[in-house]
């Protein structure tokens, strides 16, 4: 006679119920690792830009920085409940540092030129063949720039203009201090 198969209660002690790592194929949420989100529909930006613009309006971001975790939560549920869209804190983050580059090099893109217009039919700076020659070599980054502007761009001047503004005073201010002290470094007390 063969044996007969021992079968596992879901009581067991030694149950796949009881030792999670023996299951096939199965990871729990908290560590399943999300991919890349998607961001091919331009409204999903749009409303991803319009909450965060609404928590900053209710003063819910320190002064040069993004968000602390309960906003982000917010912002989390707030993009799900519009979008059906299940991105995590980790997703958005990154959306809003895509974002916050795009703004900078658009920003450098337009900064120091006066006389530039807009071209309402393509969504951009409408400028020489020179210029962008000019521009494109010097920021390589602009590139997608040159048939259209960035989305969202109010929000995006809302959400980083700020920030930019705290980063470079302090760098400014680190500087400042770094030069003060090497200048008080090289003279001599007595």
């Amino acid at each position: 006679m063969g044996r007969k198969k021992a079968s596992r209660s879901a009581n067991s002690p030694f149950s796949n119920q009881s030792f999670p790592w023996m299951r096939k194929n199965t990871t729990f949420k908290s560590e399943a690792k999300k991919g890349r989100a998607l961001w091919g529909d331009p409204s999903w930006t749009t409303t991803f830009c319009n909450l965060c613009v609404e928590q900053i309006e209710a003063e819910n971001r320190t002064k040069g920085a993004a968000f602390s975790p309960k906003v982000w939560t917010i912002l989390v549920t707030k993009f799900c409940d519009e979008t059906g869209l299940n991105y995590d804190k980790d997703q958005l983050k990154s959306r809003w540092n895509v974002l916050k580059v795009d703004w900078r090099v658009w920003e450098q893109l337009k900064s120091h030129d006066t006389g530039l217009s807009w071209n309402a039919m393509k969504g951009t700076i409408d400028a020489s063949d020179d210029w962008w020659d000019r521009k494109l070599k010097d920021i390589p980054k602009a590139t997608k720039f040159q048939q259209k502007g960035p989305q969202n761009l109010e929000q995006l001047d809302i959400m980083f203009t700020d920030v930019a503004t705290t980063e470079v005073a302090d760098r400014i201010g680190i500087q400042f201090l770094e030069e003060n002290i090497n200048s008080e470094a090289g003279s001599s007390y007595e």
